[in-house]
C-alpha cells in the first residue's frame, strides 16, 4: 500500500527567493591604498541593506561607480554614461530597425541579432541553453521597452587592416508616443527588406529607451553590439536586465592587427585546432 501510495503521488518543488540581506555602494575615497598600495578610483563595496540609502546589486554598482562602468577594453573616444539605470526582459528587447545598403550585410546583421539575444539568455544564471528564454513573463518589477536601430553605411564586406572597423552607440529615453509609433512595424531597411513582426502587448503602452548603432561597415556594427552587450547586465535583486538610461560611446580599434598567444607546454593544442583560432580572428 505505501509503495502504491508513493508511486502514485507527484512531488513538487517550489521556489521563492528572499531580499538580499546585502547592497553594494560605490566607495570613491581611494581607502584600499592604506592595504593594497593600489590607487582605485572607484569601487563597490558591500553594506548591510538596511543601513543603505539605494538597495542594489553588485552589477548595478559596478555600472555606474566608474566613469567607464563595465566596459573593456576602454573605448578609445568619447564615453558618457548615465547613473540612472533601467529594466528590462528579452521580451521586451527588440531590433526594429536595420538600414544596411544591400542585402548581404542587412543579413548577417540580423544573424547577429539573433545571436545578440542569446547574450541576453545567457546573462541569466537559469538559463539552460537552446535558445531558451529563462526570464519570466512577470518579472518583480515592471520593465522598460528598448527598442534598437542598427545603421551601416557601407556594403564593402572586405576585411583587412584597412577596414574601418569604428562605432557609435546612442541611447536615449523615449516617451510612450514615440514607442508606439516605432513599435508599429520593426523592419529591416535595404533594397530587398522585409517587413518582421508586428510588436505586441503592453510594450507599446509602457516608456522605454531607444538604442541606435551607427557604423561605416557590418564589422564596426558588430563591434558596437558586442559593447553594447557590455552596457547590460543582469540584476539578480529583481531577475531583470539592466542598462542605462542615456548612454553615449565613441569608439574604433585600438590596432589594425589582431593578436592571440597560445600557450601550448601545459595544453596541448592541435595544428587543426590552431588553424581553426586562426580563423576566427
Amino acid at each position: 500500500l505505501l509503495a502504491l501510495f508513493a508511486g502514485s503521488a507527484h512531488a513538487e518543488i517550489a521556489s521563492f527567493r528572499l531580499p538580499s540581506p546585502w547592497s553594494f555602494e560605490c566607495d570613491k575615497t581611494n581607502s584600499s591604498f592604506r592595504t593594497s598600495g593600489h590607487l582605485i578610483p572607484a569601487r563597490c563595496v558591500k553594506v548591510p541593506s538596511s543601513s543603505s540609502e539605494k538597495v542594489q546589486g553588485l552589477q548595478a554598482c559596478k555600472m555606474t561607480c566608474g566613469s567607464k562602468g563595465t566596459l573593456w577594453p576602454t573605448p578609445t573616444g568619447q564615453v558618457q554614461l548615465s547613473s540612472d539605470l533601467v529594466h528590462f526582459i528579452p521580451q521586451d528587447f527588440r531590433v526594429v530597425s536595420v538600414s544596411a545598403p544591400s542585402e548581404d550585410v542587412s543579413n548577417m546583421i540580423n544573424q547577429f541579432a539573433d545571436v545578440f539575444r542569446e547574450y541576453l539568455y545567457m546573462m541569466n544564471p537559469d538559463y539552460e541553453g537552446e535558445y531558451k528564454n529563462p526570464f519570466s513573463e512577470t518579472p518583480f518589477i515592471n520593465g522598460k521597452t528598448v527598442q534598437v536601430s542598427i545603421s551601416v553605411e557601407s556594403e564593402d564586406l572586405t576585411l583587412d587592416t584597412e577596414t574601418d572597423e569604428s562605432y557609435s552607440i546612442s541611447i536615449q529615453r523615449m516617451s510612450a508616443n514615440e514607442l508606439s509609433r516605432n513599435s508599429q512595424t520593426d523592419r529591416c531597411e535595404g533594397p530587398k527588406a522585409t517587413q518582421r513582426v508586428k510588436s505586441k502587448g503592453k510594450a507599446e503602452e509602457a516608456p522605454g529607451i531607444h538604442i541606435t548603432v551607427s557604423a561605416k561597415t557590418y564589422y564596426g556594427a558588430r563591434h558596437g553590439l558586442e559593447t553594447l552587450s557590455q552596457m547590460i547586465t543582469y540584476d539578480d535583486l529583481s531577475d531583470t536586465l539592466q542598462t542605462y538610461s542615456t548612454a553615449f560611446v565613441d569608439d574604433e580599434p585600438s590596432f589594425k592587427h589582431r593578436g592571440l598567444l597560445l600557450d601550448t607546454s601545459r595544453n596541448f593544442m592541435s595544428k587543426k585546432v590552431i588553424k581553426k583560432i586562426i580563423q576566427g580572428m
